[in-house]
């Protein structure tokens, strides 16, 4: 019965059937059904349309409903079933819910006699396959269905030489592989017992094969090794191998990518076809369409006009070719390109406050005058021309590439207004069939394709609309949801089977013999599949589900046992069985482990963990290339990276264990910035003199949104580029002027946020920079003359520091100083501003050299909240520093130093002030995601030697330094020269 809570739903059909006038009562699904039914039962019915035999094939499932009118037809035409049975025996009975299958006869006999309905549950297992009791009851539900539609005696008596229950009597031996055996065992209802005297498994025999990955990519890779493997026989073709996965769609990328990564003429290319695949998921040029039927409400960001790009049909079209879009994508995101394809776009999405700023048609202006203008003089700087500001950096021999964007955005302004009117069924399929014209170009059979099944959807919805009368006015969603409704209809042409390996998904009547059945991404949680029920779906409900019904849970357990049944020779079976960021364990689905559970009580553990294998995280991992290994791989290009690595090795073998034996070449003099470099990092000046390596970030990329603020980061670079061409302090040019001109350009390159909110931020950073501009000419006029620029040199223990000091000025009294700007902040403190220790390494240098050639030295340097003046050192310990930073470059180049600057200076304040700074917080972070990514463990070369700042703290160099050590000697000086010799002052 039903809850009292859920009786509300046959009270609300009963009055919905109220409703309804007496013919379309009829057209109800149970009407149609009852009078097929009837119909069928008429003795005047007289079949002129019923085919005189009808065969039903490879059916694991048919509905009651259906089961019914097939009967009925029965009476008047021939009907058979051809349906997959895993069991000879009866064996209905070996799971719960029996009690609602008692059926009035049943074809296929009792194993030994053994009336199953008759036995307790908790007894079944004695009785019954383990496997088939968990995986069977859809099965077993659909045979008892037909055993009620089945007389198997009368059939027999009609037709006694006929042969209607057809299975494998093969027994087992000891040279049947273990997925026979296990399929024997279900075929003949055997218990498990694992006391039975079983044949010995062949040492050899790998029918059934379990593997471990990391990802889904890994798992991939090794299927496609394994392939190859099996494929190296002469009897076994790529189209008698099947892959299924949970889930194609999701899986189509990566499948694409470790299987398509071959060309044909390569020995290691496995042909394959994705089956079940949506035309939008098949085809980018349908991707892009559906992309283009929703245009008017699109924010059309960058990423999406660069992704509408990188589908081949739509760059050829415009002349683009695959080499030249990320030339192309970097001049867009340069020039200022964020979201909208111009201002009218925006105001259709009542946006039109946000003007035409970082709009497409904005940054495809700014791209057009600077290829025929190229920078504007300093004159037109004031204003731009008309107001535009012109993006430099498109020229040479790819300038074309705006031509091409320009026809674009051309065609997408001319489609977003068609878009934006209602029209006719008629005039949308000519504007549909403009849109194909005017944007696509086929690469390859299969863009052709994609457009010509286009096009018959299309055809096909203004079929549907002529037959169904509507020529009303429609918006574009009509258009769109007719069309991509129509590419959705399953068509002929559709083969599950193309002439490779098959990849699909684990769907209902998949039970076809395959040579080779491949489950991929079997992992707990992910199969069986979870279904989500609405809170008033009755079969969700306790009680109320009932024989027949459908479940995704038990839709699954039955694939599970087609696909074991299904293979001939091989069922491989993988899973994500590893984290891929600890390593950590990851349980299969409970499907694969009751398989395993049933094959380790069957014939032992051992032939479980013999048919187990865990590969490595990586695919170039060495245990692949290793003698003896049981792992394969065919990927023989890092096989000649490891011979590499190791005739590399085998050179070196001869030196010392590390390069600390090594001296580097004195024979090149060092400079200011090269020292100053290594103070600031020496672990990445090491990777990159002495090893030659560069950690290489990617470069952020823009983004799809407008600036709203700027971080420190974006701050120092902004500021930057606005100081890097200010003029020497006492040339008398008006600075104010000259930074209001920078700053308009800047905000007419879209760089500041829109509006009101960056005439704030134009007003803040004129101001900002107008006190360094002040600064920086009270500079000039503390020491107002040029003067020479100084050559400076120093040795010890034959490494030879020479370089130049510029610029140098002198004032009325002689006294000279170095002048330098600096857009980043000098300071920390607000009432009592301190020098910031990390900023004053060049300086530092600056003040050593001098100081020890002798050469009295003041210092000036002008950043973005203050200004630094510093003293002159004395000759004799600035003598002294300079050996100490000599003598540690020496170390520092043999191997490397764990010694971060900001680290290490925390760790010298330490040492100084007893305690008052935290390292290990300087070095990993606090835990808040902003701060933390300020952390110098993120740094790719502190992070390869020193993970942690245990690791840092653990580190020792040769003559037994670690990090407090190296802080003393290094960083301590640093901060007594910056108290002693540096004063700090905010900008008024």
């Amino acid at each position: 019965a039903l809850a009292e809570e859920q009786r509300w739903q046959p009270a609300l059909w009963r009055a919905v059937l109220d409703t309804l006038a007496p013919e379309q009562r009829a057209a109800t699904r149970p009407d149609l059904h009852r009078q097929v039914l009837e119909r069928l039962d008429d003795p005047a019915f007289t079949p002129e349309r019923v085919a005189r035999r009808i065969v039903v094939f490879g059916m694991s499932h048919i509905p009651g409903p259906t089961l019914e009118t097939l009967a009925g037809l029965a009476r008047h035409s021939q009907v058979m079933l051809a349906v997959p049975n895993p069991c000879r025996f009866h064996w209905g009975d070996i799971m719960e819910g029996r009690e609602l299958l008692r059926a009035r006869r049943r074809r296929h006999p009792l194993r030994q006699g053994v009336e199953l309905a008759e036995l307790p549950l908790e007894d079944l297992h004695l009785h019954a396959h383990p496997l088939l009791a968990a995986w069977g009851r859809q099965g077993r539900d659909f045979i008892r269905q037909l055993d009620d539609f089945d007389d198997s005696v009368a059939t027999s008596q009609r037709f006694p030489s006929l042969r209607i229950d057809l299975f494998d009597e093969q027994e087992e031996s000891a040279a049947t592989p273990l997925l026979t055996r296990v399929q024997q065992r279900i075929r003949d209802l055997e218990p498990l017992d694992p006391d039975r005297d079983s044949p010995p498994l062949a040492e050899d025999d790998r029918s059934i094969m379990f593997h471990l990955a990391h990802s889904p990519v890994r798992e991939l890779e090794v299927l496609h090794d394994q392939l190859l493997g099996l494929l190296a026989g002469p009897d076994l073709n790529p189209r008698d191998i099947v892959v299924m996965v949970p889930d194609v769609q999701l899986m189509a990328p990566a499948i694409r990518a470790v299987f398509g990564q071959y060309p044909r003429q390569d020995r290691r290319h496995i042909p394959f076809d994705i089956a079940d695949l949506s035309a939008r998921a098949s085809s980018p040029v349908v991707s892009a369409i559906e992309w283009l039927l929703r245009l008017p409400g699109q924010r059309c960001g960058l990423s999406e006009l660069v992704d509408l790009l990188e589908v081949p049909a739509v760059a050829h079209r415009f002349g683009i070719e695959a080499e030249q879009l990320p030339q192309l994508a970097q001049w867009m995101g340069g020039a200022g390109i964020r979201w909208g394809l111009h201002a009218g776009q925006r105001e259709q999405l009542d946006l039109a406050a946000c003007g035409e700023q970082n709009s497409a048609w904005f940054g495809l202006q700014r791209m057009l005058l600077g290829y025929a203008t190229g920078s504007l003089a300093e004159l037109a700087q004031a204003s731009g021309w008309q107001g535009i500001e012109p993006y430099a950096e498109v020229g040479g021999l790819d300038a074309e590439l705006a031509g091409s964007l320009a026809h674009l955005l051309q065609a997408l302004t001319q489609w977003w207004q068609h878009s934006t009117q209602s029209a006719s069924p008629a005039d949308w399929c000519e504007r549909a069939r403009w849109l194909l014209a005017a944007l696509f170009k086929p690469v390859d059979e299969l863009d052709t394709q994609a457009i010509a099944a286009l096009d018959e959807g299309l055809s096909a919805w203004r079929t549907a609309c002529d037959q169904a009368g509507f020529v009303q006015q429609a918006p574009l969603a009509a258009l769109r949801q007719g069309w991509l409704e129509a590419l959705e209809v399953p068509r002929l042409e559709q083969r599950f089977r193309a002439g490779g390996v098959t990849f699909c998904t684990l769907m209902p009547m998949r039970a076809i013999p395959f040579q080779v059945v491949c489950l991929l991404g079997m992992n707990d949680g992910d199969y069986p599949r979870r279904a989500m029920r609405s809170d008033f779906d009755l079969m969700g409900q306790p009680g109320q589900f009932r024989p027949g019904d459908r479940s995704r849970q038990h839709d699954d357990r039955q694939l599970m046992l087609e696909a074991l049944l299904s293979a001939r020779r091989l069922l491989y079976i993988s899973w994500t069985g590893r984290s891929v960021r600890d390593n950590s364990p990851q349980p299969p689905s409970v499907l694969v482990s009751q398989l395993r559970d049933y094959l380790a009580a069957a014939w032992g553990p051992e032939a479980v963990a013999q048919r187990t294998t865990a590969h490595p995280l990586q695919p170039f991992s060495r245990r692949y290339f290793e003698a003896g290994s049981e792992l394969l791989t065919y990927a023989r290009e890092w096989r000649s990276a490891h011979d590499a690595a190791d005739l590399a090795g085998a050179a070196l073998a001869g030196q010392s264990m590390a390069l600390s034996g090594q001296e580097p070449d004195l024979a090149v003099a060092l400079t200011l910035e090269r020292l100053a470099r290594f103070l600031r990092n020496p672990v990445k000046t090491f990777f990159r003199e002495r090893l030659s390596v560069s950690f290489w970030s990617p470069q952020q990329e823009p983004g799809d949104t407008e600036a709203f603020g700027f971080d420190g980061l974006q701050q120092y670079q902004l500021l930057q580029q606005q100081i890097q061409h200010w003029p020497a302090p006492q040339a008398g040019v008006e600075l104010s002027a000259l930074i209001a001109r920078k700053l308009d350009g800047l905000r007419r390159s879209g760089a500041l946020p829109m509006q009101g909110l960056g005439q704030l931020k134009q007003q803040e950073l004129q101001a900002t920079l107008e006190a360094m501009g002040r600064a920086w000419q009270q500079a000039g006029q503390d020491f107002p003359q040029p003067d020479a620029r100084l050559a400076v040199e120093f040795e010890h223990q034959g490494l030879l520091l020479r370089d130049w000091i510029d610029p140098v000025y002198r004032n009325d009294a002689g006294e000279r100083a170095w002048l330098r700007l600096e857009s980043g902040k000098l300071t920390d403190g607000k009432k009592k501003p301190m020098p910031r220790a990390d900023k004053l390494v060049a300086a530092w240098l600056v003040s050593l050299l001098a100081a020890a050639c002798d050469q009295r030295l003041h210092g000036r340097v002008v950043g973005q909240d203050g200004v630094l003046e510093i003293e002159p050192m004395d000759t004799k310990s600035a003598s002294a520093g300079l050996q100490c930073l000599f003598e540690l470059w020496l170390l520092g180049m043999r191997e490397p130093l764990p010694l971060p600057l900001k680290t290490g200076l925390a760790v010298a304040r330490d040492i100084k002030e007893d305690g008052s700074s935290d390292p290990a917080k300087t070095y990993e972070g606090s835990g808040d995601a902003f701060n933390d990514s300020m952390a110098e463990v993120n740094d790719m070369c502190l992070a390869r030697l020193y993970p942690d700042f245990e690791a840092l703290l653990a580190a020792r160099t040769e003559d037994g330094a670690g990090l407090q050590e190296l802080a003393e000697r290094l960083y301590v000086p640093l901060l007594d020269w910056a108290a002693r010799h540096v004063s700090a002052r905010l900008h008024a």
